[in-house]
């Protein structure tokens, strides 16, 4: 097989992780067990799954021009991912997360966003995605996510919308333009403004041609193909930490499409990686590589994701 080009464009932070015994509910000093710096975000993290699992990942993203997006960037270089169009932004301050992460692996966390950031995406070199196999935008940089979407789907490129809850309409915007949009349970519960997950992927799916999906955490994934229900069943784990799984989902699903793989077999892999990244804490730094989430499914007894139309009672 072709090693598959993965080009994600978005957001790059980095998390600042403490692991605590409980997430506390009221104003309190709180000591933490342990402590982990590593880079986070939808898109950079997407970009070091591809990697991790053998594709070849680009990343198109904004940092600031201090110490911070200095790291950031050295650690994707790092990690096997093409930094080359990050850009420094002068005078700009870089993404920082504090994230919380309790005995359960449930996790509080606590973003900065720099909202002076500059959002003009017209240094992208659009006419080069037609180099890629596949396209992975998230919603944190919208502008960018919406030109290139529309230039894949010119161009001919596959293209997946990972869509996550914002603070504004970003998903509705761009769910258009996507050949697959995989929401968060939270993002499509929003949009739809249904809690059934069935029914709220009838809706969303009235705004777009393209393939829809909601990640569904213990409860695994479900998409609409052709109009009908289509359900891949979540690996069980011991969970030690949740950080990250969501955007190893959507960086593990674009690889798989991108080599070519059907919606039900991109599904399976994207939700063995993720659930293998559960076991191991510290976000990024949990992501598993090829051969281990081949191994994991191998060994799963795990049923094969289904491309027959289910019903939910």
């Amino acid at each position: 097989m072709n090693q598959a080009k993965v080009l994600c464009v978005g957001v790059a932070v980095l998390d600042n992780i403490f692991a605590v015994e409980q997430i506390p509910r009221e104003p309190t000093k709180v000591f933490a067990k342990s402590f982990g710096l590593t880079g986070g975000g939808p898109a950079a993290n997407g970009a070091v799954t591809a990697a991790r699992l053998g594709g070849a990942a680009s990343l198109w993203a904004r940092v600031g021009d201090d110490a911070v997006g200095q790291i950031i960037v050295g650690e994707l270089a790092g990690c096997g991912v093409d930094v080359s169009l990050v850009r420094r932004i002068p005078g700009g301050r870089s993404g920082v997360s504090s994230v919380l992460i309790d005995s359960e692996g449930d996790r509080f966390i606590t973003a900065f966003a720099d909202r002076t950031l500059q959002t003009d995406p017209s240094w992208l070199p659009l006419e080069t995605i037609r180099d890629y196999d596949v396209v992975l935008c998230d919603v944190r940089w919208p502008a960018a996510s919406q030109v290139v979407l529309q230039a894949a789907r010119d161009q001919g490129v596959t293209t997946v919308l990972d869509a996550d809850l914002t603070s504004d309409d970003a998903v509705e915007r761009l769910i258009g333009f996507a050949d697959y949009s995989i929401f968060s349970a939270p993002a499509l519960e929003r949009l739809s403004g249904t809690p059934d997950f069935a029914a709220a992927l009838r809706i969303v799916q009235e705004q777009t041609s393209g393939i829809v999906g909601v990640t569904l955490g213990e409860e695994g994934f479900a998409w609409l193909a052709e109009g009908e229900l289509r359900a891949c069943p979540a690996f069980r784990v011991a969970t030690v930490d949740t950080l990250a799984a969501g955007d190893v989902f959507h960086g593990a699903f674009a690889l798989a499409v991108g080599e070519g793989l059907a919606t039900a077999d991109a599904g399976r892999l994207a939700s063995a990686a993720a659930a293998l990244k559960c076991t191991r804490w510290g976000g990024r730094a949990g992501i598993p590589n090829r051969t281990e989430v081949e191994q994991f499914m191998a060994s799963s007894s795990q049923p094969v994701a289904s491309e027959t139309p289910i019903k939910i009672t």
